[in-house]
């Protein structure tokens, strides 16, 4: 009897690896003389549209579906089983990237510990307007999939109505029609949970509303919070509309995130307390790309680096104008202003140079048009760098604004908590940047492992003793999101295409 359990042992480990990836192991069959012993894990090959769905009706905890290569046309799942977080149920590609979904096919997942990986969502002929995966479950994940050439009708490729869903590693591309390509709704108890991480996001100009790359929350939503965690990821020529992001919900943080070359913004739409840590926007010189625009309240904004961007008729950090509340959106529960009031917002450590936008600062963004005549109210900048644009800041005379050891390099400008300097030196006294801006932009070393952190703000100690390359600021802390005199690190720099995305 030990020989035997011994034996069926390394079966059951078999089956576990070829569900990793492993190569498959043909098991022999099971007779009624031999003992059956139950494993953790199963695993199903599919090659065809019937075996697929015959698979899903199957699923138990522990299931591994293995797709072999092909073309899985006009197929509609709905996948429905719950799994312990021990015993997830995977949907994967056996060779990655050649699995293609196509035609006429949509997906509804409500399941939990779901994990889809290594699928190319391709040539897609859909009929109807609607979203191609809609998630309502719970820890379920997307790893290493890409969704390109997708464009035949309106719609988001995933949809998240549930808590705790990560997308990590994938690719999106190419959309040409209205949605956004991820948007997640924030139920009104909050705590989403969503994890979107080392995405690979690009797409051309839609010319209208809708063209966002991802939408976090809408304006019922705004101040439902969400904490989620978008993290690590390029953006590189998304031109879909003067919105990169769209947050319109509360409690987010967004970090770690590289902007190169995108027609827009960040928008901090609407919402309050969210965090906007070490992020990279570089222009290359291309006309209409924009930094940060912030609307709502209680943001801190810290260790960014804005360079060589040429954003249209606006600054490089934006500050929405509020609109007036509107009986009829208190009548419906949402949020009464359509432009929520701005308020309450730190900036500090953030470096803005090489830029050359019609001013550093916009404090009046949307101000006489639909109904928006409500200033930004405290609003604090503190240790931050500005090279020269044509003017400082865009503002009203007498607003709720206050400036502390700023240092600016342009024009002769007279103001308080602004300190002037030239970028060739620095003694503590005077400010220098790094020598070679583009040679830190094109910088190309690996990426570390990932570092744990809390989705939860209250349990996280927001550290701003360490500089956007997570190097250890000393006592004066210099400003700018750079602290002088460190050794190059290479813990969070400009991301470049080889460093996110699927591997396919």
């Amino acid at each position: 009897m030990t020989t035997k359990l011994s034996i069926l042992s390394i079966i059951c480990l078999f089956i576990l690896l070829e569900c990793k990836g492993a190569t498959s192991v043909q098991l022999p069959k099971i007779t009624d003389k031999q003992e059956v012993i139950t494993s953790p894990f199963t695993s199903i090959e599919v090659s065809s549209a019937k075996e697929l769905l015959q698979a899903i009706d199957q699923l138990i905890p522990g299931t591994c579906i293995l797709l072999e290569d092909g073309r899985y046309n006009n197929i509609n799942l709905n996948i429905t089983a719950k799994a312990p977080v021990d015993k997830p149920i995977t949907l994967k590609a056996k060779n990655p990237g050649q699995v293609q979904f196509t035609g006429d096919f949509h997906w509804t997942i409500s399941g939990d510990h779901i994990e889809v990986s290594g699928i190319h969502f391709t040539k897609g002929t859909r009929k109807a307007d609607n979203d191609l995966i809609l998630d309502k479950g719970q820890y379920n994940q997307y790893n290493n999939c890409k969704f390109n050439n997708l464009n035949d009708v309106t719609g988001t490729f995933i949809k998240l109505e549930g808590q705790y869903t990560r997308v990590e590693q994938c690719a999106f591309t190419g959309k040409t029609t209205g949605a956004s390509y991820i948007n997640m709704d924030v139920p009104k108890a909050g705590g989403c949970y969503h994890f979107i991480k080392r995405n690979y996001f690009s797409r051309p100009p839609l010319g209208k509303n809708g063209g966002s790359a991802m939408r976090v929350g809408h304006g019922s939503m705004a101040m439902h919070h969400a904490y989620i965690t978008i993290e690590e990821n390029l953006f590189e020529n998304c031109d879909g509309e003067s919105e990169i992001v769209s947050v319109k919900s509360s409690r987010n943080y967004i970090r770690n995130n590289t902007f190169r070359s995108c027609k827009g913004a960040f928008s901090l739409r609407q919402g309050r307390g969210s965090i906007f840590e070490g992020n990279f926007f570089i222009g290359d010189g291309k006309k209409q790309c924009g930094g940060l625009t912030i609307r709502g309240r209680d943001h801190f904004v810290f260790n960014n680096y804005f360079y060589n961007l040429k954003s249209k008729k606006s600054g490089i950090i934006n500050f929405g104008v509020a609109s007036p509340e509107d009986p009829e959106r208190i009548k419906l529960g949402v949020y009464p202003r359509h432009f929520p009031l701005t308020q309450d917002i730190i900036i500090c450590h953030n470096t803005i140079i090489a830029n050359h936008s019609s001013c550093h600062i916009n404090f009046l963004e949307g101000y006489g048009t639909r109904n928006r005549f409500d200033l930004p109210v405290n609003i604090q900048f503190y240790n931050n760098v500005f090279d020269s644009a044509q003017q400082f800041m865009d503002a009203k005379p007498n607003m709720d604004l206050s400036f502390e050891t700023n240092y600016y390099a342009g024009k002769n400008l007279s103001m308080e908590g602004i300190i002037p300097f030239t970028l060739k030196t620095y003694q503590k006294q005077e400010l220098v940047l790094p020598v070679d801006h583009s040679a830190f932009v094109n910088q190309s070393s690996a990426l570390p492992v990932a570092q744990p952190h809390y989705n939860n703000f209250e349990k996280r100690d927001l550290n701003i003793d360490k500089d956007i390359q997570w190097n250890q600021r000393d006592a004066e802390k210099d400003p700018g999101c750079f602290e002088l005199g460190q050794t190059a690190s290479t813990q969070n720099r400009p991301l470049k295409k080889d460093d996110v995305g699927c591997d396919f």
